[in-house]
């Protein structure tokens, strides 16, 4: 339980293969400090004053601000904890870039990304409702919106000058154009990477819906106005 109260609102600790792996060791080494303490603690006073010496000396290296109370021989178990937490936090943040960078694949164009980062911002507004969470929302979108508007003059000016001279856009005005838009999408990952980190799993096929409509046509365009029915119509169909 500490460590799902530590990682919530930073990622899924079963995010993947390695991030559970690493879990998994942590709970390990905390299992066997645990057992060790137990064990050691009544004989505390007969440890040889090398090994506490050195016990001190490796818990003197950058970390925590730890209990000055603990015993040396107890720090010195906890280290390996310490760096297997810290490569966990690592793990976890690097989950949530690449589920992101996955899932924006497939969007070519600012017009579906702006579908999709608009749909994102009202699905997050919804169910993320508080103050906070919801300035954090705001700001990302601006910062998104703010980029795809930059991409979209750098695309808007590259196409206008090619139509003018009737020619191809150059290799650096190709290149232009994709840095423009792989800004914008790193914007988007960042929204993208809050509902990751503050979402479910059972989420993941909504967000996939909300993709699948920005990369459709048919979210461009204004669905189409029903004919009236004539009065004879069921009598024709049955």
């Amino acid at each position: 339980m500490g460590l799902v109260r530590e990682f919530s609102g930073k990622g899924r600790l079963l995010g993947s293969w390695a991030s559970s792996s690493l879990m998994l060791l942590v709970l390990a080494l905390m299992g066997l400090v645990a057992a060790g303490a137990v064990v050691l603690l009544p004989h505390a006073a007969s440890i040889p004053p090398v090994l506490a010496g050195a016990a001190t000396g490796a818990t003197a290296l950058p970390r925590r601000r730890q209990d000055e109370t603990v015993q040396p021989y107890v720090k010195f178990m906890t280290l390996g904890i310490a760096l297997v937490r810290e490569r966990l936090v690592q793990r976890v943040h690097l989950d949530a870039c690449s589920w992101s960078d996955r899932f924006l694949q497939g969007i070519e164009t600012s017009a579906q990304l702006r579908v999709f980062v608009h749909d994102l911002k009202l699905y997050l507004l919804e169910r993320h409702p508080l103050t906070a969470e919801t300035k954090t929302i705001c700001a990302v979108y601006a910062d998104v919106q703010t980029a795809i508007d930059d991409a979209l003059d750098v695309q808007t000016g590259i196409d206008e000058a090619c139509r003018q001279a009737g020619r191809e856009a150059t290799g650096d005005e190709l290149v232009a154009r994709r840095q423009a838009f792989g800004t914008a999408l790193a914007h988007c990952g960042h929204l993208l990477r809050f509902a990751y980190v503050h979402g479910r799993r059972s989420e993941s096929e909504e967000l996939r819906a909300l993709r699948a409509k920005a990369m459709s046509n048919d979210a461009f365009h204004s669905p189409a106005v029903p004919s009236p029915r004539r009065w004879f119509d069921r009598w024709l169909t049955r």
